[in-house]
């Protein structure tokens, strides 16, 4: 299990929501390894799978080769990077940044798979205090397959789901359930089966 360190723009209840789809995701997809990533403010669907603009003006989404989104630097408020221990257990380790400074054509050649070809990529929202909206993407890489999807919260009385893309609301619940569920039972079982 990783746990997610809040920032003080952070609601609480958005942070939990996070932090469940962290846990339920690596009790799902048993990544080798994890970047887990936190952006400067809401940050909409349309990054998902964005890979940049060509000519300065068209943008792109590349579906068949999954590149990183290209956050600016200064849009980045951290990145935190874990490998797999046996048990399941994540521990911190260095990296280099995943997103840097360059000219918008170069991020096409920023292929997650050159990356890492076995790890989870999850990027966090912050300010959900004072905007109520909150937003993770997470981009999933394994010798299989790879996909990513994007899901915003809202809180008006509590934190709920207002929309989930390239994945089902359902899909997203199950990994809310099962992360909520790692927080009181850690998972005992190694990476991969």
């Amino acid at each position: 299990m990783i746990t997610l360190q809040g920032l003080q723009d952070d609601d609480a209840g958005f942070l939990d929501k996070a932090q469940w789809i962290v846990n339920g995701c690596l009790s799902e997809y048993k990544p080798m390894e994890v970047y887990i990533i936190r952006i400067r403010d809401w940050f909409d669907y349309k990054w998902c799978y964005f890979s940049g603009k060509m000519i300065g003006a068209v943008s792109v989404s590349k579906f068949a080769d999954l590149t990183l989104p290209p956050f600016v630097p200064n849009r980045v408020v951290s990145q935190d990077h874990y490998n797999c221990r046996a048990v399941g257990e994540y521990e911190p380790s260095e990296a280099p940044p995943l997103h840097i400074r360059q000219p918008s054509e170069a991020n096409f050649k920023r292929i997650i798979r050159r990356i890492t070809n076995d790890g989870t990529a999850i990027w966090i929202s912050s300010g959900s205090k004072a905007s109520s909206r909150g937003s993770v993407m997470v981009y999933n890489v394994s010798p299989e397959m790879k996909f990513g999807w994007h899901v915003t919260f809202f809180k008006k009385a509590d934190w709920r789901i207002e929309k989930v893309t390239f994945n089902s609301k359902a899909i997203v619940e199950g990994l809310l359930r099962l992360g909520s569920n790692q927080i009181l039972q850690p998972p005992a079982a190694p990476c991969h089966d």
